[in-house]
């Protein structure tokens, strides 16, 4: 068990059917996946169910979008991968999908469609209502154990995440458990805490800043990005009308005047940039907020601000950061999120976020460093936010209520 939720440890899985839910969900661009982190990150649960008559749920993005595609190539992907085969069948619950799991022997691995593909897969729904759905229905009876390892969708109530869990014996798999443990030591773990946080997302950087200082989880919180620039323009700060615009598309909804409250409140322990890092006739500039007249581009934190935070960051015994400081992707304005990424690494305990923070920290060659790189966005947010996912929190309900009381599976 960790954190209350069953684990594969609290299961006998030898040569049993088992439903795995992954998230396999990558950048795709002419056919081509692009980055196979996310794949790589659930090895070890499907290695170790290797006797098993193994069956995995995936989505890939979402209806609508240019790379909303099959899963074929993603069953070649994790075949070169595991170095054993993956088959894939491109139907979800079909009468042939049905014969093919109960034709299966142990040690095969089939790798069902996009269950996005299934229209009911994305409604939010109790985990109650989802197993009344056509596709849990229809292969329920075809398994033994429901594993979840699927830790970035986590937060969402969607059927292939919380539909089988009423009906089958369900548990999480490796990478949910390493990322809960991670995430939960960086919360609750003894020691002086930091949190980084920048990017563009302001609305899920206010939620994890809002709930550190109010629970007095962080000792000092950096802000960075567009964030910081939020947090700036709440001072009285002109940041100008092209700067302005980019916080506006960003705010998502973020209270102005609970934001500026908590600034006031936590002047103390929030800590801002003192200089942007801007675009001046094809080249980087560093000027001090001071005397920023908000003409040019904010595309970084400043050099004095790397500076300070370089020397702040290795106090503390925690760090986790997530969001980049500036726009990483361009050579003149990697410095700022390459020199905090660097100094967080000498913390005891480093932990960045998913998404774009995670993607600098591989693309610098920095992410052995840290003691943790989650592979999730939105679910890792959430955790840090203080908020229950879902998709796990269903599992605690039924293996306390129902799975946890049977011997045998």
């Amino acid at each position: 068990m960790i954190d209350g939720l069953p684990t594969l440890d609290d299961i006998n899985f030898y040569d049993k059917f088992v439903l795995l839910r992954l998230d396999v969900n990558a950048p795709i661009v002419n056919s081509t996946i692009l980055d196979t982190t996310r794949f790589e990150s659930h090895l070890p649960t499907i290695e170790e169910l290797s006797d098993t008559k193994l069956v995995l749920l995936a989505h890939q993005s979402r209806p609508g979008r240019k790379d909303f595609t099959t899963l074929e190539s993603h069953a070649l992907t994790l075949s070169r991968l595991l170095g054993r085969k993956v088959d894939y069948i491109d139907e979800i619950f079909s009468r042939n999908v049905i014969q093919r799991i109960k034709e299966m022997e142990s040690g095969e691995i089939l790798l069902l469609e996009n269950v996005r593909f299934y229209s009911e897969e994305q409604l939010n729904r109790s985990a109650e209502e989802h197993a009344e759905s056509h596709m849990v229905r229809k292969l329920k009876g075809l398994f033994d154990i429901f594993v979840n390892d699927a830790f970035s969708a986590s937060h969402r109530s969607h059927a292939s995440l919380v539909g089988f869990v009423p009906v089958i014996p369900s548990v999480v798999g490796r990478l949910v458990e390493k990322e809960v443990s991670a995430l939960s030591k960086a919360l609750k773990g003894e020691g002086r805490k930091l949190f980084i946080l920048g990017g563009a997302k302001i609305k899920d950087s206010v939620k994890v800043l809002k709930n550190v200082l109010e629970n007095n989880i962080a000792d000092k919180a950096i802000l960075t990005g567009v964030v910081a620039n939020y947090f700036l323009m709440l001072k009285g700060v002109d940041i100008g009308e092209v700067n302005r615009k980019v916080v506006e598309d960003n705010k998502e909804g973020a209270n102005d005047e609970e934001m500026r409250a908590l600034l006031e409140k936590y002047s103390d322990r929030i800590v801002l940039p003192v200089d942007f890092g801007v675009e001046k006739d094809g080249v980087r500039a560093d000027v001090p907020v001071g005397n920023f007249d908000g003409k040019l581009r904010i595309m970084d934190i400043g050099l004095e601000s790397v500076n300070q935070f370089s020397s702040l960051i290795p106090e503390f015994d925690y760090v986790i950061i997530n969001g980049p400081a500036g726009v990483f992707e361009d050579d003149r304005f990697s410095l700022g999120t390459y020199e905090v990424l660097k100094a967080a690494t000498k913390a005891k305990y480093s932990v960045v976020g998913g998404g774009h923070i995670a993607s600098a920290a591989r693309l610098f060659g920095l992410a052995e460093r840290f003691n943790h790189v989650s592979t999730a966005g939105g679910a890792c947010i959430r955790f840090l936010s203080g908020e229950r996912l879902a998709a796990l929190e269903v599992i605690k309900e039924y293996w306390m209520k129902k799975w946890g009381k049977q011997q045998e599976f």
